[in-house]
């Protein structure tokens, strides 16, 4: 059964921004986007990468690993996943490159879920979410 957690982090957070801290446990992302709080588990829908890595620009959301974009405000998917090369690439070993090629077509099947919202409380400079 889940309960409230503050998140420290998130105090003092401004419109447009994100932030990410521990509540109950859970790597949760906090953002606020025109001034309505809303919060997440801190990971993307496809592949699990820490979102707060990514960026947060005009309401949206982006996965640092393959680009997903999300609707900060229902977490909706608004973008797939986009496989584009990686810098450096050319310099790798000849078997990693074969093997990360193979690899392309099963990632570009996983699926890209919606994040799921999380309920929050803004109040006296205080964010609690529910995990």
């Amino acid at each position: 059964m889940g309960s409230w957690h503050e998140v420290v982090e998130a105090k003092g957070l401004k419109t447009d921004e994100m932030t990410h801290g521990r509540a109950g446990g859970e790597d949760v992302l906090v953002v606020n986007t025109a001034g309505a709080w809303h919060a997440y588990i801190n990971r993307c829908g496809h592949m699990n990468a820490p979102l707060d890595l990514g960026t947060f620009k005009s309401g949206v959301l982006k996965c640092p690993q393959h680009n997903a974009v999300f609707d900060a405000r229902t977490g909706a998917v608004r973008g797939q996943p986009v496989h584009a090369a990686m810098p450096g690439l050319e310099q790798l070993p000849a078997e990693f490159k074969e093997a990360l090629a193979r690899m392309g077509p099963i990632f570009a099947r996983i699926e890209c879920k919606p994040l799921a919202p999380l309920p929050i409380e803004v109040s006296n400079d205080s964010v609690r979410v529910f995990v």
